[in-house]
């Protein structure tokens, strides 16, 4: 899954009836000047976690994470 292409950086406003917003306060971009805000980063390997692994408590992120960094 794709990130989502934010900075971390938004301005956020409350009205203070429940109700607010937030805006993007940076322009990032890639080194070919491409932009980033709103189109994020492709992983390089993409590991979906399945219903089954909720059910029976796996988290198969981690455990690749791990197995990559344990040079596996």
């Amino acid at each position: 899954m794709r990130a989502s292409g934010s900075t971390g950086q938004p301005f956020y406003y409350e009205f203070g009836n429940g109700m607010g917003f937030r805006v993007s306060t940076k322009r990032v971009y890639f080194p070919d000047e491409s932009p980033f805000e709103g189109v994020g980063i492709r992983p390089d390997l993409e590991i979906k976690p399945t219903v089954d692994d909720l059910r029976k408590g796996r988290d198969p992120v981690l455990e690749r994470a791990l197995e990559l960094a344990r040079g596996r």
